[in-house]
């Protein structure tokens, strides 16, 4: 059985993560080891893959994420300002971050971050991702409204969405 990572929350269903070298396991607090179990191998061919593409990535050295903040830095912001005011869209200010999970985010107080690892990504796919967090700015939510707010910046946002939900794990 694969070594795993167990955390245990109030969410209604198993997940899986591949950080690096670890697998973990996110699950209801009530789910009994044999289901953990089962689904663990249930996926085994899933894992393996994960595993193996992060056993041979590159590990990024300082000097590369000095180099990608600062390009973050420089063409994010403005690409936010480009956009915002096509849409006529307002917001309070852009941070970039170096977070590892929460690679983006909209704030109450009109907030934006990113993490600086997006200028991995194909242009296309930092837009979406610009795009998603200024529709924000008129639902803080994941509704249906919100949904259409986003598609009517980026009618093909489906396709960057797909893009970044397949290889978000491989960045980095």
């Amino acid at each position: 059985m694969q070594k795993y990572k167990l955390i245990k929350s109030m969410r209604k269903t198993l997940t899986l993560q591949v950080k690096w070298w670890e697998l973990i396991v996110k699950a209801p607090f009530f789910t009994t080891k044999k289901t953990i179990e089962g689904f663990i191998y249930k996926h085994s061919l899933w894992i393996e893959e994960k595993l193996e593409i992060h056993k041979n990535k590159k590990k990024l050295s300082d000097e590369d994420i000095k180099n990608l903040r600062k390009e973050a830095k420089k063409y994010i912001p403005d690409r936010v300002k480009f956009i915002a005011n096509k849409y006529w869209l307002k917001y309070n200010k852009v941070r970039i971050t170096s977070a590892k999970t929460r690679w983006w985010s909209c704030s109450s107080r009109k907030n934006l971050n990113f993490t600086y690892r997006l200028i991995l990504t194909p242009i296309e796919v930092i837009d979406y991702v610009i795009v998603h967090e200024l529709a924000h700015l008129k639902e803080m939510n994941h509704s249906k409204k919100f949904w259409l707010e986003v598609e009517k910046m980026m009618s093909d946002y489906k396709v960057h969405r797909k893009w970044l939900k397949k290889e978000w794990m491989n960045i980095d």
